[in-house]
């Protein structure tokens, strides 16, 4: 039971900004973040090949949280592990092939990990579109098709010199163990030498 005037709406809104802390729990106040565009666009059919998979938020979001679910009855793209949070902290992009006249569908953040700056959830969105055929594509063709250009390179690994993005090794390695792996690698690939 409320005793007294309720806040002017102005007030009330000023007070869902905040975030508010219960118990040593912080719960982020504000909206939570939202898909305002994507490419493909929802309902588009794009040539098939390579695709360059991009969700834009409304919002500053958290590089390490993210989310890209299979919706029965139809394809899902064959992607790279990881996307890429670009420079404007707002973009997502994430390297994908998609096969020709192929229905896919995407469900973006289902389970519920992209977060904004402040680890508020966003809200899920369902991504459908279709394929034609296949054309003389290369990594160009798919940045320009996605509105973006070569800095928005969506091939991400923990090196990445970009803002936004994590430049620490992945858990439990360290440099020493990467140099070592490298090494490795480098041997590996060294032709072995014929006997005479």
């Amino acid at each position: 039971m409320m005793i007294g005037p309720h806040p002017a709406p102005a007030v009330a809104a000023a007070q869902a900004e905040r975030s508010t802390t219960v118990q040593g729990v912080t719960v982020p106040g504000g909206a939570p973040p939202k898909v305002t565009a994507s490419f493909p666009a929802n309902g588009s059919s794009v040539p098939a090949g390579d695709l360059i998979l991009k969700v834009v938020f409304d919002q500053p979001m958290t590089a390490d949280a993210w989310s890209y679910g299979k919706v029965a009855g139809a394809a899902f793209p064959d992607c790279l592990e990881r996307p890429r949070l670009l420079n404007d902290l707002r973009t997502f992009v994430l390297l994908c092939t998609v096969a020709p006249h192929t229905a896919y569908a995407i469900d973006i953040n289902a389970p519920r990990d992209f977060a904004n700056a402040h680890g508020r959830s966003a809200n899920p969105t369902l991504l459908r579109f279709t394929t034609t055929d296949v054309g003389p594509r290369d990594m160009e063709d798919a940045l320009q098709e996605a509105g973006l250009t070569a800095v928005d390179d969506p091939v991400m690994t923990w090196r990445d010199p970009g803002d936004g993005v994590s430049q620490s090794p992945p858990p439990g390695q360290t440099a020493e163990v990467d140099a070592k792996q490298t090494q490795t690698t480098q041997t590996q690939a060294k032709p072995a030498a014929t006997p005479p």
